[in-house]
């Protein structure tokens, strides 16, 4: 049974967001309040994972369009929080704490923008 492509989003944004609440919460609790570690980790997990899939898919038949819809729009759309790592980050500079929330900013797109890219070259390599 093929389920139509606004149910995969549906199901797959669903799962995505609660396992965004998982690891955040989980890390928040192992790590502690203060920097947003949590929502850093899932985004940066979140590129990573994307860039996976995206190579998966991109040029081969190793998952269907169905599957790249349910796992890059649905899970990986539900999982990633660029949202609210935008306004962790203004949170952080109108707390005035300028130096985080330029950190959050700088690591969220720099090591992201990188793991994407390593997560492509590992399915190139492998």
């Amino acid at each position: 049974m093929i389920l139509p492509p606004i149910l995969l989003v549906f199901i797959g944004g669903g799962i995505g967001a609660l396992c965004r609440y998982g690891f955040s919460w989980f890390i928040t609790q192992f790590w502690g309040g203060g920097f947003p570690v949590g929502t850093l980790f899932v985004n940066l997990l979140g590129c990573f994972l994307i860039g996976i899939v995206y190579s998966l898919t991109q040029d081969s038949r190793i998952l269907s369009p169905s599957t790249r819809l349910f796992l890059m729009t649905g899970l990986l759309g539900g999982f990633t929080t660029f949202s609210s790592y935008g306004l962790e980050s203004v949170t952080l500079a109108l707390q005035g704490e300028p130096l985080p929330a330029l950190i959050n900013v700088m690591a969220n797109n720099m090591v992201g923008f990188a793991l994407v890219l390593a997560g492509i070259w590992m399915v190139k390599l492998f």
